[in-house]
Formats: structure tokens, sequence, C-alpha cells
């Protein structure tokens, strides 16, 4: 099937026992009133049927003399759904407290590489009646649009439509219309420039002659138009970061914490601002951050860095998923010296204005490599005997990832929750990752159960900050 480009297979690389490089999507379904025991042994049933699976999800890696050591992909002609999809009992009581540490203690085990890189749960056992469906998938296959993709792709908002799939399974009913997505972003980068940044991505990863080229650009472009303005503090530079607890090494453990609200309280608070939903959310993030870590004494003087990922591709969850990984890194300041919620929402808003406007003014192969450069720290940070830098390149990844305004259903199963559990590495302890569904916002957060102790109390400090910043909001408008 070929090799796996240089920008998957960085997740390959840099994966180890303690760092697994995969996501988890997290979905809890309601089942339809009248339902009886056997809801879930059909469910099953169907779930595992070899002859319905996706190509992409037949895909394993392998490395040997032909490939020079490199990775590539192959079809697994032995493909056993039994090793790949189970059914999981809770234990009592069987609240979401015992259904988040059970998938806490889960994303902690690697996928096995000697078939395709996906794994799934069907848990039961709630004590509501509910259960979930919880999907591990690779980052060196998709990228969070894309898992987003296929973790809705299956679903229908027609309650009474009876031809669901999971994730992996190949969709039974004729290509419905797109999903309405949630509200496209103010200023988020879009169309024709995406597209050829996401096409060079790939031209940079095949030919080295060209990447060389891109490095000799992006050090003229940061001479040009990015070194200016970072020595007038208008950008955030990779390596700009203070370190925290949150940059150390990290342990196999980890522990998870999500929750989430109403798209309009945001909404509000970016109409009264002129800001965007993301700009609040990120600001949500940062008020959170800034109290936990003045509750552990340890929130340094510099404001902490975020790494955004922004979509190389149209974001349209009903549009059919992709392959592989295409985004860009966009930096952003976070604010956290700041003792003003509000003053912290204008710095925020300004620092992504100007970091993707900086892109933006870029060529695609340079934005390609200043892009790579900004994740170059992480990938350093996984190579063993290596010491970590003076500074981070940044000191978490903050992701909002575009989902669907309407109600989902599998087989007449309400989705009601759906969270995120994402990529935790040595160097960033900390995940922060954002699903917007039916008009809510959910956030889930990962973390090392080591390093970033209590994760939980992170929950009601973006509350505290939402609150925050609604008052001064309502004043301003």
């Amino acid at each position: 099937m070929g090799l796996v480009p240089v920008g998957d297979a960085m997740y390959l690389w840099g994966e180890s026992s303690g760092t697994p490089s995969h996501v988890i999507g997290l979905q809890i379904f309601s089942p339809p009133a009248g339902a009886g025991p056997d809801l879930l042994d059909g469910l099953y049933a169907r779930m595992t049927d070899p002859a319905t699976v996706k190509p992409a999800f037949q895909r394993r890696p392998y490395r040997s003399p032909a490939t020079a050591g490199q990775f590539a992909w192959a079809v697994d002609e032995d493909l056993d759904l039994t090793l790949h999809v189970r059914r999981v009992g809770l234990p009592r009581p069987g609240r979401i407290r015992e259904l988040l540490e059970h998938v806490a203690d889960w994303h902690a085990v690697r996928l096995n590489r000697d078939r395709p890189l996906w794994e799934a749960q069907l848990v039961e056992g709630l004590e509501d009646g509910r259960f979930a469906l919880c999907t591990k998938m690779h980052h060196s296959q998709f990228d969070g649009v894309n898992m987003g993709r296929h973790l809705l792709g299956g679903l229908s908002p027609d309650p009474d439509d009876r031809l669901g799939t999971a994730p992996w399974v190949i969709t039974r009913r004729p290509r419905k219309p797109r999903l309405q997505a949630v509200d496209q972003e103010p200023g988020e980068p879009a169309g024709d420039w995406l597209s050829a940044v996401g096409e060079q991505i790939s031209g940079v990863a095949s030919q080295v002659g060209g990447f060389a080229s891109a490095i000799g650009n992006t050090v003229a472009a940061l001479a040009g138009n990015g070194l200016s303005s970072a020595r007038a503090g208008e950008i955030t530079l990779p390596f700009s970061a203070p370190n925290t607890m949150l940059n150390g090494s990290v342990s196999s453990a980890r522990r998870f914490a999500g929750d989430d609200w109403p798209i309009e309280r945001l909404r509000a608070v970016a109409r009264a601002t002129d800001t965007s939903i993301n700009d609040v959310a990120l600001t949500m993030c940062a008020g959170a951050l800034r109290s936990y870590l003045i509750e552990q004494d340890a929130l340094p003087s510099d404001p902490l860095v975020a790494m955004v990922p922004v979509s190389l591709t149209p974001t349209d969850p009903g549009a059919a998923a992709r392959e592989g990984n295409s985004w860009a890194a966009v930096l952003c300041n976070l604010g956290t010296d700041c003792t003003d919620p509000l003053v912290r929402l204008r710095r925020i808003h300004t620092s992504m204005r100007r970091s993707k406007n900086l892109m933006s003014e870029l060529d695609p192969v340079t934005a390609a490599a200043i892009s790579a450069s900004t994740l170059g720290g992480v990938v350093l940070n996984s190579i063993p005997g290596l010491p970590m830098p003076p500074r981070p390149p940044f000191n978490l990844v903050i992701s909002n990832v575009p989902a669907v305004s309407k109600r989902l259903y599998l087989d007449g199963c309400e989705l009601t929750d759906a969270y995120p559990i994402s990529v935790v590495t040595d160097g960033q302890a900390l995940n922060m990752t954002l699903v917007s569904y039916a008009g809510n916002l959910a956030f889930g957060i990962t973390g090392c159960r080591r390093s970033v102790p209590h994760l939980q109390r992170l929950l009601p400090h973006l509350e505290h900050t939402l609150c925050e910043l609604e008052k001064p909001a309502v004043v301003a408008s």
C-alpha cells in the first residue's frame, strides 16, 4: 500500500510504552424506549462482521528491508474482529466516574502493531441504563477531524433509522446529505490556501530537496515578516513558553475528566466582546489552567503557550473521511500572567489572529515548514537519552474539533455525550480537546496521573472562568 507519510509516521516513531499515540472517542448512548436485553447483542454482532470493515481500518504498519526500515502500510488479510471489538461490563455502581476511570486506564494500553491500529469496547453496566462505545484509533491513521467523521459518519439524525453503523463499519444507508456543522469560526484559515498547504505538506514529506528549500524559506520568512513581529511581541514563537509542571517526562498512568457547556453561553460572550467562540473556549482553558497552577503553587510568571491545531482541509463533519493527518500548528499566548479574564480574552483573540495572519501571508511550503519546526521540539522529547530543553516548544495542546448541531442516533439509541481522550507525551503531560455536539461544547481533559495531580479540578475552574467572562461581557455589551 506504500510508505507511511512522514507526517503520519512520526506518531509511530515517537510512540513508547508510556506515551501511546492514540485517541479514544468516548460515545455514550441511551437505548430507545422499550429496548430489550438483546439490543447490545445485535449491535455487537453487526460490529464484528469482518465483511463490513472499512478499508482504512484494515491497514496495519510494518517495516522490512524492502522499505529501507521505514514504516509502510499493509492490508491485514486475516482480520479477526474479536481481537478488535470487545464487550466490557463496568464495576458497580456503574457511575460515570467508573466509566471515566476505565477509559483512562484503557488509554494507557498501546495498540498492538501486528494488526490494524484500532480497537473498540462496547461498555455496558451504567447505572442509568445507558451504554458506551469507546473507539481507540491511532493518530498515524487519522487526524482529529477525520476521526470525528468516522465516529459520526454511521449515525443518523433520524431516531427511527435502524441502519446505523460503528465507526469502522461501512455505512449501510445511501450517502446521506451532509450533516449540519456547528458555527464556522470567524477568521479561521479556509479555502484554497488550506488546500495548498495540505498538498505541500505531502510534498515536503516525500521530497528531501523540497524540504531543504522549505527550511531556507522559513528562515527568510521569519527574518522578513516574522522576526520583527516576534521582537515586538506580536506573535508567539516556538520555545518561548515557560517551563512548567506540565512539561516534564510522563508516566504510563492516565487520568481523564470531561464535562460540557452550552455553546450559546460562549456565543453570547463572543458577540458581546467581538471575538469568536473559539477565543472564548481558549480563554476558559487559560483561566482554568491559571487557577489550577495557583492551587499547585506552580504558576509561572510568563504566560503559558498553547499549540492549537488548525485543519488544512475543510472541517465539514458530514464530508467523507480521509486517511492521514492534514493540519498546521498555530501557537497562542494564553495570557495566564494576567488577572483580568476579559483582558486575557482580548490577548488570546489578538494572539490567534496574528498567528493565523502570519501563516496566511506565507507561501504553502514555508507555512508547512514552520508548522513542522513548531512540532519538532515534541519529536525530540521522544528520543531516549536526550535531555528536555530549557523551555518547551509550547506548554500543551488545545484542540477544538467541530462536530454537528443535531442529535444523532445509532439504531434508535440517542448519542447523549461525546468526549475525546487524546494524546499525552513526554514534555506534554496535559491535553485539552474540545468537541461540539448538539448545542454543547464538551471539554475532554487527558493528563499524566503523576504529572497532573487532581486533574478533575480543572472542570470547576472552567465553569468559574466562563462565569467571570459573562459578567464583564454583559457590561461591555
